[in-house]
Protein backbone atom coordinates (compact mmCIF):
# COMPACT_ATOMS: atom_id res chain seq x y z
CA UNK A 1 0.00 0.00 0.00
CA UNK A 2 1.67 3.57 -0.89
CA UNK A 3 1.69 5.69 2.09
CA UNK A 4 0.88 9.49 0.75
CA UNK A 5 3.16 12.33 1.36
CA UNK A 6 0.60 14.24 3.14
CA UNK A 7 -0.50 11.60 5.93
CA UNK A 8 3.71 11.33 6.50
CA UNK A 9 3.14 15.35 7.00
CA UNK A 10 0.61 15.54 9.27
CA UNK A 11 1.86 12.66 10.99
CA UNK A 12 4.95 14.43 12.00
CA UNK A 13 3.48 17.68 12.79
CA UNK A 14 1.08 15.82 15.28
CA UNK A 15 4.30 13.81 16.72
CA UNK A 16 5.71 17.29 17.48
CA UNK A 17 3.43 18.45 19.05
CA UNK A 18 2.82 15.27 21.20
CA UNK A 19 6.48 15.02 21.98
CA UNK A 20 6.79 18.91 22.79
CA UNK A 21 3.92 18.48 25.29
CA UNK A 22 4.78 15.30 26.85
CA UNK A 23 8.33 15.33 26.76
CA UNK A 24 8.90 16.89 30.16
CA UNK A 25 6.08 15.12 32.06
CA UNK A 26 7.27 11.48 30.65
CA UNK A 27 10.93 12.14 31.61
CA UNK A 28 9.86 13.65 35.14
CA UNK A 29 7.01 10.79 36.27
CA UNK A 30 8.60 7.97 34.32
CA UNK A 31 12.56 8.50 34.53
CA UNK A 32 13.43 8.66 30.99
CA UNK A 33 15.29 11.27 28.53
CA UNK A 34 13.14 14.05 27.16
CA UNK A 35 11.35 12.19 23.81
CA UNK A 36 10.76 15.74 22.34
CA UNK A 37 14.93 16.40 22.30
CA UNK A 38 16.03 13.72 19.98
CA UNK A 39 12.49 14.28 17.56
CA UNK A 40 13.78 17.44 17.34
CA UNK A 41 16.91 17.02 16.60
CA UNK A 42 15.61 14.73 13.64
CA UNK A 43 13.13 17.11 12.45
CA UNK A 44 15.38 19.85 11.48
CA UNK A 45 16.93 17.63 8.94
CA UNK A 46 13.80 16.08 8.12
CA UNK A 47 12.20 19.16 6.75
CA UNK A 48 15.38 20.24 5.56
CA UNK A 49 15.29 16.83 3.32
CA UNK A 50 11.66 17.57 2.21
CA UNK A 51 12.26 20.81 1.09
CA UNK A 52 15.11 19.53 -1.49
CA UNK A 53 13.02 16.82 -2.67
CA UNK A 54 9.42 18.35 -2.99
CA UNK A 55 8.17 20.62 -5.63
CA UNK A 56 9.72 23.94 -5.14
CA UNK A 57 6.52 26.09 -6.61
CA UNK A 58 5.59 28.27 -3.76
CA UNK A 59 2.37 30.17 -3.31
CA UNK A 60 4.69 34.04 -3.16
CA UNK A 61 3.38 35.46 0.35
CA UNK A 62 3.83 31.44 1.59
CA UNK A 63 7.12 31.60 -0.13
CA UNK A 64 8.34 35.20 1.29
CA UNK A 65 7.45 34.35 5.05
CA UNK A 66 8.99 31.12 4.82
CA UNK A 67 12.26 32.73 3.88
CA UNK A 68 11.87 35.28 6.93
CA UNK A 69 11.06 32.37 9.22
CA UNK A 70 14.19 30.33 7.74
CA UNK A 71 16.31 32.71 8.08
CA UNK A 72 15.43 34.01 11.64
CA UNK A 73 16.16 30.50 12.62
CA UNK A 74 18.87 29.42 10.31
CA UNK A 75 20.73 32.10 11.39
CA UNK A 76 21.23 31.17 15.04
CA UNK A 77 23.12 27.76 13.78
CA UNK A 78 25.99 29.69 13.54
CA UNK A 79 26.62 29.32 16.75
CA UNK A 80 26.70 25.81 16.71
CA UNK A 81 30.37 25.93 15.11
CA UNK A 82 31.54 29.12 16.02
CA UNK A 83 30.05 29.22 20.08
CA UNK A 84 30.94 27.07 22.94
CA UNK A 85 27.55 25.84 23.75
CA UNK A 86 27.06 22.74 26.05
CA UNK A 87 24.39 20.76 25.55
CA UNK A 88 21.60 22.70 26.63
CA UNK A 89 22.12 25.05 24.58
CA UNK A 90 22.93 23.00 21.78
CA UNK A 91 19.18 21.52 22.49
CA UNK A 92 17.94 25.40 22.54
CA UNK A 93 18.91 26.25 19.57
CA UNK A 94 17.37 23.61 17.56
CA UNK A 95 14.16 23.75 18.89
CA UNK A 96 14.24 27.53 17.69
CA UNK A 97 15.94 26.38 14.74
CA UNK A 98 12.71 23.61 14.09
CA UNK A 99 10.40 26.56 13.91
CA UNK A 100 10.75 27.28 10.17
CA UNK A 101 10.57 23.63 9.97
CA UNK A 102 6.90 23.21 11.61
CA UNK A 103 5.96 26.37 9.20
CA UNK A 104 7.32 24.43 6.22
CA UNK A 105 4.82 21.18 7.31
CA UNK A 106 2.09 23.49 7.85
CA UNK A 107 2.29 25.03 4.37
CA UNK A 108 3.12 21.58 2.92
CA UNK A 109 -0.06 20.31 4.69
CA UNK A 110 -2.46 23.28 4.52
CA UNK A 111 -1.79 23.93 0.95
CA UNK A 112 -2.93 20.60 -0.55
CA UNK A 113 -5.56 19.20 2.01
CA UNK A 114 -8.81 18.87 0.86
CA UNK A 115 -10.12 20.86 4.23
CA UNK A 116 -7.88 22.53 5.32
CA UNK A 117 -10.66 24.28 8.11
CA UNK A 118 -10.87 20.82 9.33
CA UNK A 119 -7.55 20.12 9.71
CA UNK A 120 -6.88 23.29 11.50
CA UNK A 121 -10.20 22.88 14.11
CA UNK A 122 -8.63 19.26 15.08
CA UNK A 123 -4.99 20.57 15.64
CA UNK A 124 -6.63 23.28 17.72
CA UNK A 125 -8.51 20.91 19.62
CA UNK A 126 -5.74 18.48 20.13
CA UNK A 127 -3.34 20.82 21.12
CA UNK A 128 -5.77 22.66 23.32
CA UNK A 129 -6.48 19.41 25.29
CA UNK A 130 -3.07 19.29 26.39
CA UNK A 131 -3.16 23.10 27.77
CA UNK A 132 -6.81 22.98 29.43
CA UNK A 133 -7.10 19.22 30.89
CA UNK A 134 -3.53 19.02 32.95
CA UNK A 135 -3.94 22.47 35.14
CA UNK A 136 -7.81 20.46 36.05
CA UNK A 137 -5.99 17.26 37.08
CA UNK A 138 -3.43 18.90 39.02
CA UNK A 139 -6.15 20.75 40.81
CA UNK A 140 -8.37 17.81 41.38
CA UNK A 141 -5.95 15.36 43.04
CA UNK A 142 -2.56 17.17 43.95
CA UNK A 143 -0.59 15.54 41.37
CA UNK A 144 2.87 17.53 39.87
CA UNK A 145 3.65 16.53 35.77
CA UNK A 146 6.68 18.07 35.91
CA UNK A 147 9.72 18.83 38.17
CA UNK A 148 9.55 22.21 39.72
CA UNK A 149 11.54 23.65 42.87
CA UNK A 150 9.40 24.48 45.88
CA UNK A 151 8.10 27.63 45.00
CA UNK A 152 6.27 26.56 42.00
CA UNK A 153 5.09 23.41 43.31
CA UNK A 154 1.45 22.59 43.13
CA UNK A 155 1.42 22.53 47.23
CA UNK A 156 2.66 26.67 47.10
CA UNK A 157 -0.85 27.05 45.10
CA UNK A 158 0.86 27.16 41.45
CA UNK A 159 -0.55 25.67 38.36
CA UNK A 160 1.12 24.53 35.45
CA UNK A 161 -0.18 21.56 34.18
CA UNK A 162 2.82 20.25 31.52
CA UNK A 163 4.35 23.03 31.53
CA UNK A 164 7.70 24.29 33.82
CA UNK A 165 6.13 27.44 35.34
CA UNK A 166 2.98 29.29 35.60
CA UNK A 167 3.90 32.06 33.10
CA UNK A 168 4.34 29.14 30.17
CA UNK A 169 0.94 27.75 30.81
CA UNK A 170 -0.74 31.38 30.88
CA UNK A 171 1.26 32.42 27.40
CA UNK A 172 0.72 29.21 25.37
CA UNK A 173 -3.33 29.27 26.68
CA UNK A 174 -3.34 33.49 25.23
CA UNK A 175 -1.93 32.77 21.86
CA UNK A 176 -3.64 30.09 21.23
CA UNK A 177 -7.24 31.73 22.08
CA UNK A 178 -6.91 34.10 19.01
CA UNK A 179 -6.87 30.68 16.70
CA UNK A 180 -10.23 29.36 18.27
CA UNK A 181 -12.04 32.71 18.07
CA UNK A 182 -11.02 32.50 14.49
CA UNK A 183 -11.61 29.09 13.72
CA UNK A 184 -14.38 28.18 15.05
CA UNK A 185 -16.42 30.91 13.54
CA UNK A 186 -15.95 30.34 10.03
CA UNK A 187 -17.86 27.69 8.11
CA UNK A 188 -19.52 25.72 11.63
CA UNK A 189 -22.92 25.39 11.97
CA UNK A 190 -24.50 26.16 15.68
CA UNK A 191 -23.29 23.33 17.89
CA UNK A 192 -19.27 23.57 16.09
CA UNK A 193 -19.91 27.53 17.24
CA UNK A 194 -20.68 27.17 21.06
CA UNK A 195 -17.97 24.19 21.40
CA UNK A 196 -15.56 27.18 20.18
CA UNK A 197 -16.67 29.44 22.57
CA UNK A 198 -16.24 26.54 25.19
CA UNK A 199 -12.84 26.38 24.10
CA UNK A 200 -12.13 30.23 23.96
CA UNK A 201 -13.59 30.38 27.52
CA UNK A 202 -11.54 27.28 28.93
CA UNK A 203 -7.98 29.16 27.76
CA UNK A 204 -9.63 32.45 29.58
CA UNK A 205 -9.58 30.02 32.87
CA UNK A 206 -6.31 28.69 32.38
CA UNK A 207 -4.57 32.41 32.01
CA UNK A 208 -6.34 33.63 34.85
CA UNK A 209 -5.18 30.33 36.81
CA UNK A 210 -1.83 30.86 35.70
CA UNK A 211 -1.57 34.45 37.81
CA UNK A 212 -0.05 36.07 34.77
CA UNK A 213 -0.92 39.49 35.00
CA UNK A 214 0.13 40.34 31.33
CA UNK A 215 -1.58 37.45 30.06
CA UNK A 216 -4.59 38.00 32.11
CA UNK A 217 -4.87 41.85 30.94
CA UNK A 218 -4.66 40.85 27.42
CA UNK A 219 -7.04 38.01 27.38
CA UNK A 220 -9.66 40.62 28.85
CA UNK A 221 -8.28 42.85 26.02
CA UNK A 222 -9.04 40.05 23.44
CA UNK A 223 -12.16 39.21 24.72
CA UNK A 224 -13.71 43.02 24.44
CA UNK A 225 -12.73 42.99 21.31
CA UNK A 226 -14.17 40.10 20.29
CA UNK A 227 -17.60 41.40 22.14
CA UNK A 228 -16.94 44.58 20.20
CA UNK A 229 -16.91 43.14 16.52
CA UNK A 230 -20.03 41.48 17.32
CA UNK A 231 -23.30 42.68 15.97
CA UNK A 232 -23.87 44.58 18.62
CA UNK A 233 -20.69 46.37 18.97
CA UNK A 234 -22.65 49.69 20.06
CA UNK A 235 -24.55 47.97 22.96
CA UNK A 236 -21.16 46.20 24.03
CA UNK A 237 -19.13 49.53 24.19
CA UNK A 238 -21.75 50.77 26.27
CA UNK A 239 -22.03 48.04 28.40
CA UNK A 240 -18.18 47.73 28.72
CA UNK A 241 -18.13 51.63 29.91
CA UNK A 242 -20.96 51.19 32.68
CA UNK A 243 -19.29 48.47 34.03
CA UNK A 244 -16.10 50.39 33.92
CA UNK A 245 -17.69 52.95 35.65
CA UNK A 246 -19.18 50.86 38.53
CA UNK A 247 -16.27 49.27 39.31
CA UNK A 248 -14.72 52.82 39.86
CA UNK A 249 -16.92 53.88 42.14
CA UNK A 250 -16.37 50.48 44.34
CA UNK A 251 -13.50 52.15 47.17
CA UNK A 252 -10.30 50.78 46.29
CA UNK A 253 -10.09 49.63 50.24
CA UNK A 254 -12.71 46.99 49.81
CA UNK A 255 -10.83 45.48 46.87
CA UNK A 256 -7.62 45.21 48.53
CA UNK A 257 -9.69 43.66 51.89
CA UNK A 258 -11.15 41.30 49.69
CA UNK A 259 -8.40 40.05 47.70
CA UNK A 260 -6.39 39.37 50.97
CA UNK A 261 -9.21 37.90 52.22
CA UNK A 262 -8.71 35.01 49.72
CA UNK A 263 -5.25 33.77 51.46
CA UNK A 264 -7.09 30.41 53.16
CA UNK A 265 -6.56 28.92 50.15
CA UNK A 266 -3.01 27.86 48.24
CA UNK A 267 -4.49 28.29 44.57
CA UNK A 268 -6.69 31.58 45.33
CA UNK A 269 -3.94 33.16 47.56
CA UNK A 270 -1.14 33.01 44.75
CA UNK A 271 -3.67 34.70 42.00
CA UNK A 272 -4.93 36.93 44.89
CA UNK A 273 -1.51 38.24 46.11
CA UNK A 274 -0.52 38.76 42.48
CA UNK A 275 -3.14 40.82 41.59
CA UNK A 276 -2.85 42.33 45.13
CA UNK A 277 0.59 43.89 44.34
CA UNK A 278 0.10 44.83 40.68
CA UNK A 279 -3.26 46.97 42.09
CA UNK A 280 -2.19 48.31 45.21
CA UNK A 281 1.49 47.62 45.47
CA UNK A 282 3.62 47.40 42.59
CA UNK A 283 6.89 48.73 43.92
CA UNK A 284 7.10 45.65 46.43
CA UNK A 285 7.12 43.20 43.59
CA UNK A 286 10.42 42.54 43.01
CA UNK A 287 9.61 40.78 39.33
CA UNK A 288 8.80 43.85 38.13
CA UNK A 289 11.54 45.76 39.48
CA UNK A 290 14.27 43.45 38.35
CA UNK A 291 12.44 43.21 35.03
CA UNK A 292 12.23 47.19 34.70
CA UNK A 293 16.39 47.28 35.31
CA UNK A 294 16.70 44.25 32.42
CA UNK A 295 14.88 47.00 29.94
CA UNK A 296 16.21 50.41 31.46
CA UNK A 297 19.78 48.92 31.28
CA UNK A 298 18.85 47.54 27.32
CA UNK A 299 17.68 51.11 26.30
CA UNK A 300 20.22 53.10 27.77
CA UNK A 301 23.41 50.90 26.57
CA UNK A 302 22.13 49.23 23.14
CA UNK A 303 24.79 46.97 21.69
CA UNK A 304 25.65 46.38 18.05
CA UNK A 305 25.40 42.65 17.11
CA UNK A 306 25.62 40.87 13.70
CA UNK A 307 25.72 37.54 15.30
CA UNK A 308 24.86 37.49 19.05
CA UNK A 309 26.20 36.12 22.24
CA UNK A 310 24.62 32.42 21.20
CA UNK A 311 21.52 31.29 23.28
CA UNK A 312 21.32 32.66 26.84
CA UNK A 313 24.66 33.49 26.76
CA UNK A 314 24.16 37.00 28.50
CA UNK A 315 26.52 37.21 30.82
CA UNK A 316 29.15 39.21 29.04
CA UNK A 317 26.56 41.90 28.26
CA UNK A 318 24.73 42.36 31.94
CA UNK A 319 27.27 41.09 34.29
CA UNK A 320 27.86 43.61 36.71
CA UNK A 321 25.58 45.82 35.90
CA UNK A 322 21.70 44.25 37.37
CA UNK A 323 20.99 43.47 41.35
CA UNK A 324 20.68 39.58 39.72
CA UNK A 325 21.79 37.05 37.68
CA UNK A 326 18.53 35.95 36.26
CA UNK A 327 19.04 38.01 32.64
CA UNK A 328 22.05 36.11 31.84
CA UNK A 329 19.44 33.50 30.73
CA UNK A 330 16.01 35.14 30.83
CA UNK A 331 16.11 38.69 30.11
CA UNK A 332 11.82 38.62 29.91
CA UNK A 333 11.77 39.87 26.42
CA UNK A 334 11.73 37.42 23.22
CA UNK A 335 12.84 40.38 20.65
CA UNK A 336 15.45 41.09 23.74
CA UNK A 337 16.54 37.55 23.85
CA UNK A 338 16.41 37.28 19.98
CA UNK A 339 18.83 40.03 19.70
CA UNK A 340 21.16 39.34 22.06
CA UNK A 341 21.32 36.03 21.39
CA UNK A 342 21.07 35.52 17.55
CA UNK A 343 22.18 39.57 16.55
CA UNK A 344 21.06 41.90 13.83
CA UNK A 345 19.96 39.20 11.10
CA UNK A 346 17.69 37.50 13.27
CA UNK A 347 15.95 40.12 14.73
CA UNK A 348 15.62 42.01 11.48
CA UNK A 349 13.77 38.40 9.54
CA UNK A 350 11.64 38.73 12.91
CA UNK A 351 10.24 41.83 12.33
CA UNK A 352 9.73 41.23 8.38
CA UNK A 353 7.80 38.18 9.44
CA UNK A 354 5.64 40.38 11.97
CA UNK A 355 5.36 43.65 9.37
CA UNK A 356 4.40 40.80 6.24
CA UNK A 357 1.92 39.15 8.61
CA UNK A 358 0.04 42.41 9.31
CA UNK A 359 -0.10 43.34 5.72
CA UNK A 360 -1.08 39.55 4.34
CA UNK A 361 -4.02 39.57 7.57
CA UNK A 362 -5.45 42.75 6.63
CA UNK A 363 -5.50 42.26 3.16
CA UNK A 364 -6.26 38.42 3.00
CA UNK A 365 -10.08 37.86 1.28
CA UNK A 366 -10.15 34.51 3.26
CA UNK A 367 -11.84 35.87 6.06
CA UNK A 368 -14.33 38.14 7.46
CA UNK A 369 -13.24 41.80 8.88
CA UNK A 370 -13.94 40.43 12.42
CA UNK A 371 -11.72 37.56 11.80
CA UNK A 372 -8.79 39.77 10.21
CA UNK A 373 -9.48 42.43 13.44
CA UNK A 374 -8.57 39.20 15.63
CA UNK A 375 -5.81 37.42 13.45
CA UNK A 376 -4.08 41.12 13.85
CA UNK A 377 -4.46 40.78 17.40
CA UNK A 378 -3.09 37.68 17.33
CA UNK A 379 0.65 38.72 16.17
CA UNK A 380 -0.39 41.83 18.53
CA UNK A 381 -0.57 39.28 21.58
CA UNK A 382 2.41 37.61 20.06
CA UNK A 383 4.10 40.78 20.60
CA UNK A 384 3.21 41.53 24.00
CA UNK A 385 3.24 38.65 25.40
CA UNK A 386 7.06 37.67 24.43
CA UNK A 387 7.88 39.66 27.44
CA UNK A 388 6.26 36.62 29.40
CA UNK A 389 7.75 33.29 29.30
CA UNK A 390 11.04 32.35 30.42
CA UNK A 391 11.98 31.38 27.22
CA UNK A 392 10.47 31.35 24.09
CA UNK A 393 13.25 29.30 22.53
CA UNK A 394 12.09 26.25 24.39
CA UNK A 395 8.14 26.50 23.09
CA UNK A 396 8.58 26.62 19.29
CA UNK A 397 4.87 25.32 19.37
CA UNK A 398 3.43 28.50 20.09
CA UNK A 399 4.73 30.34 17.00
CA UNK A 400 1.76 27.91 15.30
CA UNK A 401 -1.34 29.75 16.39
CA UNK A 402 0.04 32.90 14.06
CA UNK A 403 1.13 30.26 11.25
CA UNK A 404 -2.43 29.06 10.90
CA UNK A 405 -3.58 32.32 10.81
CA UNK A 406 -1.56 33.64 7.98
CA UNK A 407 -1.40 30.71 5.72
CA UNK A 408 -5.08 29.93 5.87
CA UNK A 409 -5.36 34.12 4.81
CA UNK A 410 -2.82 33.30 2.09
CA UNK A 411 -3.77 30.21 0.39
CA UNK A 412 -6.35 29.82 -2.03
CA UNK A 413 -8.94 27.96 0.09
CA UNK A 414 -10.51 24.47 -1.16
CA UNK A 415 -13.37 23.38 1.06
CA UNK A 416 -16.00 25.14 -0.49
CA UNK A 417 -18.48 22.52 -0.93
CA UNK A 418 -17.73 22.08 3.18
CA UNK A 419 -18.68 25.27 3.81
CA UNK A 420 -21.69 25.54 2.35
CA UNK A 421 -23.23 26.14 5.08
CA UNK A 422 -22.36 28.83 7.16
CA UNK A 423 -23.82 29.60 10.98
CA UNK A 424 -23.39 33.60 11.33
CA UNK A 425 -23.53 34.17 15.15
Amino acid sequence: MKIKKQNIYITMLYTMVTAYMLGPMLSYKLGIPRIDNPLTLLLVPATLLIFFIENKTFNSKAGLMLMAVGLMTGWSAIHLFITPLDSVRVMDTFFFLSIAGLFYLLYLILSRHENPLRFIRRLLVYFCAFIIIPPVIEVLTGIQFVKSDEILAIEAGVIKGFFFNPNNLGTTALFFAPAVLIFFNIGVNKREYLFGWILFLSLGAIVFASASRTATMSYIILFILNLIYRNNGLFTLMTIGVTGAGLSMIPKQYIADFLLSLHGNAFLENISSRLYLFLFDLESDNSVGYRQEIYNYFWEHPPFLLLGYGPKKFQEYFGGHLSDSLAFENPHSFLIELYLGFGLISLTAFLFYAAYYFFCVAAGRNMKSKQRVIGLAAMGLFLLAGFIPSTIFRMPFIWLPCFLIFLYSVLPQRDTAYNAYRYTP
